[in-house]
């Protein structure tokens, strides 16, 4: 380490030096940390300006309490590249199968203390903490570093409530940058604005018997260094309202307003634009669903729009600017915009509820007792459906299918190209009752792709390719059809079927599969008790005489790495299904 220029942030570097720096050395510090993150995300990806916003809160965390003993919890923990970095963790091969994870995970290192991907979960999992630390009669503090978009959240709503008759102490770490993945909305986003003009509005939080200390100046290590230890000495719990700044250090990230720089796929650090062949050749289902969302709105005044603070990623910025009375971004409250969503069918709206699969979970409640048990006209399009990537075991989007076999009133389906999202959308459209459209973000388009030719019936499975013989059906669904389609077509022995419809599809479709005399059932998007269990069930039911086989994504959490490489390390991936259902039609 050389203090007078910079820092050596790898393996070796050591965050006890960090109470001892100067003020200029702090600076150099950050400035170096900041530097390593831009380096990382823009040959990686990843979360860029959440964590570049708390460089400085995070350095000043270490300078006022110790880890080899206090326990952190970063809310999702998606902005903890500072906090990895001073732990001796300098992003490697960031989100890579064999890298730093881009969330805290317990089984990384002994500094992280809980693993998180979604938000919200912080104060509860620190009140926990607390709780077993004063069970044993040990002596240690327990912090939970939330986003003002986070804390709006009914999850952190119920913890405070407990926690305010509770008796134990925790300190919240309020990480206030007026945005979540874009600008936070909501009546508490008004009365943490509030608190710098008005600081009475603090009493909302005193009120409920906590310390309220701020706001402090997230990039002043002098104005943290005393709220941090004002806060170790209260005998309550204690919230600190840290005000940072998103994206700051870089200037793309720091200018943006909409949320591009929240989340980046690898990207030139001189211009901030993507590496120019990342999109080559890829066929964006988010952009498409989108631009018919788009449509939608111009012709139809009773459709509305609504996410849970996904705007960006689901393409739809531009529809919110165009139709800002009919479009809702909720802030992060999925169970809200279900239920939202519900009241507006109730009442005569067909609402598109755009929200990715893996957040489509924490809704689950509210999709059974709102929406289909209602049986309104509400449309669901769940985006980042599948295997997801560098995000790992808490983003995989492979478990809604299964969980919409256990709900009534709800259709499920999957386009496999553009061509079918279009038709699945136009369905929707007149479709009175809850359906469900799946979608990966996207896929890569080729030459040979097969393109359907018919409009889709509803419940109606296509055959895409039609043997000559009934020896055997290969029964898929999403873009890896169009891999199979490929390898298989010239294959007399082989029908395929594409099947659009996951559920509430046509009786006779399994009829039809039952003159084969061998089925595969093969789904490279969803886990196996989804739609192959479910078909097989269909099958069962009708005493299908014939072999059975299927393939799909094992019940198991499937950590980080390229999609490519988690779809061989669970046999999923096309080669993996080719070869053994050739050993399967051979026997």
């Amino acid at each position: 380490m050389d203090t007078k220029e910079h820092f050596t942030l790898d393996e070796s570097f050591d965050f006890k030096i960090i109470k001892d720096l100067s003020l200029d050395q702090l600076n150099i510090l950050s400035s170096d940390v900041r530097e390593l993150i831009i380096d990382r995300c823009s040959e990686f990806g990843g979360h860029l300006s959440s964590n570049l916003g708390i460089v400085n809160l995070t350095i000043a965390l270490f300078r006022s309490f110790d880890f080899n003993k206090d326990k952190v919890i970063f809310d999702i923990g998606h902005y903890t590249y500072p906090y990895k970095i001073l732990t001796g963790r300098p992003l490697r091969n960031l989100r890579l199968e064999n890298g730093t994870d881009g969330f805290q995970r317990m089984n990384e290192s002994k500094y992280d203390f809980y693993d998180a991907g979604h938000s919200s979960t912080s104060i509860s999992a620190c009140v926990g903490f607390a709780k077993a630390r004063d069970f044993k009669r040990e002596n240690y503090h327990c912090l939970a570093v939330v986003g003002d978009g986070g804390i709006a959240n009914g999850l952190c709503f119920e913890a405070l409530n407990n926690l305010i008759v509770d008796n134990t102490k925790i300190i919240i770490i309020l990480n206030d940058n007026e945005m979540s993945i874009s600008p936070t909305i909501g009546g508490l986003s008004c009365i943490l604005k509030g608190i710098k003009y008005n600081p009475f509005a603090s009493y909302v939080f005193k009120d409920a018997n906590f310390e309220y200390i701020g706001p402090v100046d997230g990039d002043n290590f002098k104005e943290m260094a005393k709220a941090f230890e004002r806060a170790k000495k209260t005998k309550r719990s204690v919230l600190v309202h840290v005000k940072t700044k998103k994206g700051l250090g870089y200037k793309y990230a720091a200018e943006d307003k909409t949320g591009e720089f929240h989340y980046v796929n690898p990207f030139e650090k001189d211009t901030g634009h993507p590496k120019s062949n990342f999109k080559l050749g890829i066929a964006s289902f988010s952009e498409t669903f989108a631009s018919l969302m788009d449509e939608e709105m111009a012709n139809n005044k009773n459709a509305i729009a609504i996410c849970p603070s996904t705007t960006v990623g689901a393409a739809l910025t531009e529809v919110f600017s165009k139709y800002p009375l009919r479009t809702f971004d909720c802030g992060i409250s999925e169970e809200h915009s279900a239920v939202f969503a519900a009241s507006l069918g109730v009442n005569g709206y067909h609402p598109y509820l755009f929200m990715y699969s893996t957040f489509l979970q924490r809704a689950y409640d509210e999709i059974i007792h709102d929406i289909t048990r209602l049986n309104v006209p509400c449309t669901i399009l769940i985006d980042r459906a599948g295997l997801v990537g560098a995000d790992g075991e808490t983003h995989q989007g492979i478990y809604d299918d299964s969980f919409f076999f256990s709900i009534p009133n709800i259709a499920l389906a999957m386009p496999h190209d553009i061509e079918d999202a279009k038709k699945l959308f136009k369905l929707a459209t007149t479709y009175d009752h809850p359906f469900a459209i799946r979608f990966t973000p996207n896929y890569k388009v080729k030459n040979d792709d097969f393109t359907s030719t018919k409009n889709i019936k509803f419940g109606s499975w296509e055959v895409v390719k039609k043997g000559k013989n009934k020896k055997a059906v290969i029964l898929s669904i999403g873009p890896h059809i169009n891999d199979i389609y490929r390898i298989f077509k010239d294959d007399e022995n082989v029908t395929i079927i594409n099947a659009l419809f996951m559920k509430e599809y046509n009786k006779e479709e399994i009829e039809k599969l039952s003159s084969y005399k061998k089925v595969y059932i093969y789904d490279p998007y969803g886990v196996e008790t989804g739609f192959c269990s479910n078909v097989l069930l269909e099958l069962n039911r009708i005493n299908y005489k014939g072999k059975v086989k299927t393939r799909a994504i094992p019940l198991q959490y499937i950590t980080k790495g390229t999609k490519e490489e988690q779809e061989k390390r669970i046999s999923v991936d096309v080669d993996s299904f080719v070869s053994d259902f050739k050993e399967f039609i051979a026997q």
